[in-house]
Parts: C-alpha cells; structure tokens; sequence
C-alpha cells in the first residue's frame, strides 16, 4: 500500500485528512481534538487499518480507517508485492474496492444525529485509543507487527 494514501494534518492540528495520492479524493477525514495542536508526527499501519498521530498535547491517538484491504478482514496484512496486485484487481484509477462500506470504528459525538443543524465538530470522527504521556517530550508513534504501537519520545537532555 506504499504511496497510495496520505494523510495531511489541518493547521490547527485538530483535523486529521487521508486522502487517495492516485486522484486526489479525501477517503476519511478525522478529529484529534479541539485544541490547537503541533502534530509531531502521522502514521498509518502496514494494513492501512490504523493510523496514529502525535503531537504536542503529550498524547498519541489511534483512529480506525475505513480503508480495507479489497474485501479481506482487517486483521490481514499484505506484503509489498500483494499490493499493487490487489489494487490493479480492484480499480487501477481509484481506491474504491479498499473501501469498506461498514462505518469505522471510530466514536462519534452522541448529538451526531443532528448533523444537520449543529455544527461539523459534533458529526466528527473521534480516536479510537489514546496514549497519554509524561509532558517533558516530544513523541511520533509508528506500527511494527501487527496490533503493536512504538512510541519513541525525546526530551532534548
């Protein structure tokens, strides 16, 4: 799944966007929190079934995507060579066949049914998990095998 998604921060570091590098199409877009933050860092999973984002609030969120691997169960991850395969099987322009159809897994507000009339901060996606850590870092999370978060921090000393 290399290069296929990427995944941006607004500049209040409170909206988090993944979009499709093939045609430019937001796929989800998520919320870190209200406040402004420095985001430190952004990662997705191998199997584009997590993402995790660090920043300077001292806490690493982990959102669940909706981006499937075509049709399989999110507990599958591809090697680099399936990949590629996988997508020219799905959509050789789009990622719509590695959308999942289901909603994410992701909390959302309990007044989101009024989406309508409030406004987009009550319909968003919240993090799935939080990391919270000692506030004398800096920290960026990334994913090794499968289910396992690394947070490495520094603090300058």
């Amino acid at each position: 799944m290399d290069g296929l998604l990427l995944a941006t921060a607004s500049t209040r570091g409170t909206l988090i966007r993944i979009f499709n590098t093939m045609d430019g199409t937001r796929l989800q877009e998520v919320r870190r929190g209200v406040d402004r933050a420095e985001i430190y860092g952004i990662a997705l999973s191998r199997n584009v079934q997590w993402l995790a984002v660090s920043s300077d609030k001292a806490t690493v969120h982990i959102f669940s995507l909706r981006v499937r691997v075509g049709g399989e169960d999110s507990s599958s991850c591809l090697s680099p060579a399936q990949g590629p395969a996988l997508l020219e099987h799905n959509s050789s322009s789009s990622l719509d066949g590695l959308i999942s159809p289901s909603t994410s897994a992701n909390p959302g507000s309990s007044l989101s049914f009024m989406r309508g009339v409030l406004p987009r901060y009550f319909s968003s996606e919240w993090s799935f998990a939080q990391f919270h850590l000692p506030e004398d870092a800096q920290y960026i999370a990334a994913f090794s095998s499968q289910n396992t978060v690394i947070i490495v921090g520094v603090n300058g000393r």
